[in-house]
């Protein structure tokens, strides 16, 4: 909504016209529908995250295993574009509708544990998390270059009055002062949502930690659960028994370790 009203506003400032500020919000509307085309999904992955195209050794070692999860899963393979993160972390992650991406030291892992990373990353994309996950990014760019340029606004505003104040121009500080507490206030009208983020980021966070269990119990399915376990057991003992707050649990996108290894025993 609030990017709706940005938009809005933008195309308002360049033509005084109704129609032409309706053809651009709808051009902007219709615009989602390319993250859909391969080409478009592939070079926002590059810049969404530091992903490489894999060299011929990680491709002979990560396509077999992507084709016999593919496979247990009765999808085709081909559909899928694999990449490599540059990362020393042990992740991967699926995005859009076929990009499939794991880090070099991913590519480490014995065959079968790294078979059930890629099956849980298939099923982000069999549920479709993927996808609507980067349509929303999509969606999102214009409140977050409107939220980005106010904060860049109200930064300079601030400094310019600090700066007067230490001159000793109270006037010109308090003015400062004003003009950054108006556009705060334009902030929050161009993004009421903006109020409600204490409420809804938790929630949000736990919407993908559901899509993190949902995408488990799929790789379960397809018969990697116990391999899935294992790799988690593995996690789980990297953590060392770190406790996590309250609040970082309840902020946090993915679930605890430890009660994805529960819900995969339990079958759930």
């Amino acid at each position: 909504m609030s990017s709706f009203v940005v938009v809005a506003l933008v195309a308002g400032v360049i033509s005084a016209t109704a129609w032409v500020v309706w053809v651009v919000v709808g051009v902007w509307v219709l615009s989602g529908g390319i993250t859909f085309l391969p080409a478009v999904e592939s070079g926002l992955a590059r810049l969404m995250f530091d992903m490489r195209v894999p060299t011929a050794v990680e491709l002979g070692r990560v396509r077999p295993l992507w084709e016999s999860v593919c496979a247990a899963a009765g999808v085709d393979s081909a559909r899928y574009t694999l990449w490599v993160e540059q990362s020393k972390e042990l992740n991967a992650f699926a995005a859009g509708g076929r990009t499939v991406a794991i880090t070099r030291r991913a590519l480490d892992l014995p065959p079968r544990s790294l078979e059930a990373i890629l099956a849980h990353e298939l099923g982000h994309h069999l549920s479709g998390h993927s996808r609507a996950s980067l349509l929303a990014w999509w969606y999102e760019l214009p409140a977050q270059a409107a939220i980005w340029l106010v904060g860049m606004a109200m930064r300079v505003v601030l400094v310019v009055a600090s700066a007067f104040a230490r001159f000793g121009s109270a006037a010109g500080a308090l003015a400062g002062v004003l003009l950054a507490l108006t556009l705060l206030v334009g902030l929050i009208a161009l993004n009421p949502w903006l109020l409600l983020m204490p409420l809804l980021s938790p929630l949000l966070a736990w919407s993908r930690r559901l899509g993190e269990y949902r995408a488990d119990a799929t790789a379960a399915r397809f018969g990697y659960g116990p391999d899935l376990v294992n790799v988690l057991s593995g996690w789980l003992s990297a953590e060392h028994g770190v406790r996590r707050s309250f609040r970082v649990r309840m902020l946090s996108n993915h679930p605890a370790t430890a009660d994805r290894i529960r819900r995969l025993r339990a079958g759930r």
